[in-house]
């Protein structure tokens, strides 16, 4: 295996590559965001802007940028630009 195909299956790396693209995440109390990957660090805290909060699959909030901690998350959907 060569590193660059390593490298790719790193999370933080594959977050990184998606910055400034559409992402979905889910907290772990089952709240979930959609919006614009703008900032992440190393531990996975967050930055989205143009963001709608979604519980039960219906939109309920939006924001123009709303701060993530990384412990909240359950999980990310990168490039979730063709979803919804």
């Amino acid at each position: 295996m060569s590193s660059q195909n390593n490298k790719s299956k790193n999370p933080l790396t594959i977050l990184q590559n998606a910055m400034g693209s559409t992402i979905i995440l889910r907290l772990k109390d089952g709240t979930e965001y959609r919006g614009l990957l703008k900032e992440i660090d190393a531990y996975m805290n967050m930055i989205l802007e143009d963001a709608t909060e979604i519980m039960d699959g219906s939109p309920v909030a939006k924001y123009n940028e709303i701060f993530i901690r990384g412990n909240n998350l359950l999980f990310i959907k990168p490039d979730a630009s063709q979803i919804m």
